[in-house]
């Protein structure tokens, strides 16, 4: 892999190692006495529920079948759409925001242009949101709500709601994001372990009470 393949990388798991090793912090601090509460035992039920976003960005640069991936992401901001026909050979992109549309053809015979095209389909934003629900992992923010059959795989569906979690996962997101910080929605995770689906509306509360809301969507779809 060059330099680029290299930089891809590192754009998507350096903040994740960073909020990783914090919430393993704070996950591993005692509970205070008489800090249970009913949603505690729903958590420990839960306890095995894992969401895994990260594992598309594999996905993407090196692709293990053929498959069209997208990607909606929406704020105060702006907006922006990528949609990607994806192959272990080729890519064909194209990407809608501010200034435009983008179209972009990679080959992966040549790794400059295979590079550029991961390139195109990375963003730091998604790598935010990314380590933001790995810390919900294990807590009763995320409830399983059975296997379901989506985009052509095979997956189970999670719900996704710090609202509703305990009070004891409520407060130790908040205290990691913000108060009043919020993730909620839905993601679809394929048998592999890795999720084929999600759609997501999140909150970060700012230090003037003023929360930035973004809205996210996420898909492989298997051809």
């Amino acid at each position: 892999m060059g330099r680029t393949g290299r930089l891809f990388q590192q754009l998507w798991l350096y903040p994740v190692i960073a909020f990783a090793l914090i919430t393993s912090a704070c996950h591993t601090s005692p509970a205070p006495s008489g800090a249970r509460d009913v949603g505690t035992t729903a958590a420990s039920e839960n306890a095995g529920a894992h969401i895994d976003v990260m594992c598309i960005s594999d996905r993407i640069n090196n692709p293990p079948e053929t498959f069209h991936y997208s990607y909606k992401y929406a704020d105060a901001s702006g907006s922006v759409v990528k949609e990607a026909d994806i192959t272990p050979q080729t890519m064909d992109i194209v990407i809608q925001d501010h200034s435009g549309a983008h179209k972009y053809h990679g080959v992966r015979s040549d790794e400059a242009s295979w590079s550029s095209a991961v390139l195109d389909l990375s963003s730091l934003s998604t790598t935010v949101m990314s380590a933001r629900l790995d810390s919900l992992n294990g807590t009763s923010a995320i409830v399983e709500q059975g296997a379901e059959s989506i985009n052509g795989y095979s997956a189970n569906r999670y719900a996704i709601d710090t609202k509703g979690a305990n009070a004891s996962d409520r407060n130790k997101f908040e205290a990691l994001f913000g108060k009043g910080s919020f993730e909620k929605g839905t993601v679809w995770i394929g048998g592999d372990g890795c999720a084929v689906k999600l759609v997501l509306d999140e909150g970060v509360g700012q230090a003037d009470g003023s929360m930035n809301q973004a809205h996210y969507e996420m898909a492989m779809i298997k051809k």
